[in-house]
């Protein structure tokens, strides 16, 4: 039987992971800083894996066939240049080497839209630029680098999922949706810039999905997680307010984009579809209707 460490297992995307992993065969390990109480299916440990002397004694005393590495700085509005991700990089390396030390079979891990040069009009995994402008973007590509370079010195399979604009339930308060949520039901005016931006939105268990799916296949290499639909974020705020009847509270174009905010950020998915047999499951529509259904906590 496989057995899986998965990181980051108490995180937005984490949470996800582990229950979808919950019914693959396979024996489940997770780690967190903080103690939690072990169940019939998953095996917890406790570590800071920022320490990347914590991060091997895992590996060594866990001994996974597979990791699915999601543990990372993500803090809103903080993580996009915080120096933690200089601390994540190299602790992960560490856990990536100590891994291909104990012969283990296959590494994922989770990256980002960052990681792309800006200014396209989609990203694909093979063709465009790796060139971020965020201390957060720059880290995770050079994760992947490490994580490429280890498995090929110690002979084992890895891939990378960059991963789009996430958002259902369990998004952190201060993140778009939540925080548009939680001013229509306090009735408070939201300012907004003019929305005008398009993303890729992908539905977090869906996320979860391909993630896990990745995991279980033998395929090599960088992989976008997005749906390959361009959506505004003006779209994205009215549909929420319309269904929480607050329309008259959007206050679009109040005001201005950050500074190096792009204006299209979308995955090609092209890659994904052919190599992996995947395509998105949730619509945006369906996504935000499934989120406000179980938003009760913001």
């Amino acid at each position: 039987m496989n057995r899986v460490l998965i990181t980051g297992p108490t995180g937005f995307i984490g949470r996800h992971c582990l229950q979808r992993l919950a019914v693959e065969d396979c024996e489940v390990h997770a780690v967190s800083r903080n103690a939690a109480d072990a169940t019939s299916r998953i095996h917890w440990h406790t570590a800071d894996l920022r320490s990347s002397s914590e991060a091997r004694d895992l590996i060594r005393a866990v001994r996974p066939s597979h990791i699915l590495h999601l543990g990372w700085e993500v803090t809103p509005r903080v993580y996009s240049q915080s120096p933690q991700n200089l601390r994540w990089l190299h602790a992960s390396l560490a856990l990536v080497s100590a891994f291909g030390e104990i012969g283990g079979s296959r590494f994922v891990g989770a990256g980002t839209s960052a990681e792309y040069e800006y200014g396209h009009q989609r990203c694909i995994e093979d063709t465009t630029p790796i060139r971020p402008s965020s201390i957060y973007g720059m880290c995770k590509g050079a994760c992947w680098l490490g994580v490429d370079a280890t498995a090929r010195v110690h002979g084992f399979s890895a891939a990378w999922g960059r991963i789009f604009l996430p958002y259902g339930p369990g998004d952190p308060g201060a993140r778009l949706i939540p925080s548009v949520v939680t001013a229509l039901r306090e009735k408070r005016p939201i300012k907004t810039t003019d929305g005008r931006q398009l993303r890729d939105f992908i539905y977090a268990p869906d996320i979860a999905d391909l993630l896990v799916r990745l995991l279980f296949l033998s395929e090599y290499g960088a992989f976008n997680i997005g749906s390959g639909r361009a959506t505004s974020v003006r779209f994205v705020m009215k549909y929420i307010a319309d269904r929480m009847e607050g329309r008259e509270l959007l206050r679009l174009g109040a005001i201005d984009s950050a500074p190096g905010d792009p204006p299209v950020l979308v995955a090609d998915m092209a890659k994904v579809n052919r190599v992996l047999g995947w395509s998105v499951r949730t619509s945006i529509e369906a996504g935000l209707d499934r989120t406000l259904s179980q938003s009760n906590g913001w």
